[in-house]
């Protein structure tokens, strides 16, 4: 019976930390998301900018 306590609680505990694991590559992942958006709306306004001086 020990072995299958040590069994669980290693699986509950290995569980946990790929939890963690997934929770901080989410929170990387919005990072990411959020600064793509940024650097596009910055493209945009650097195109509308350079197209000024095109005219």
């Amino acid at each position: 019976m020990n072995f299958i306590t040590e069994i669980s609680e290693s699986s509950a505990s290995s569980t946990q930390e790929v939890s963690a694991s997934t929770e901080e590559q989410l929170a990387s992942m919005e990072e990411i998301s959020a600064s793509s958006e940024s650097l596009s709306k910055l493209a945009q306004e650097l195109q509308e900018l350079i197209a000024r001086f095109k005219i």
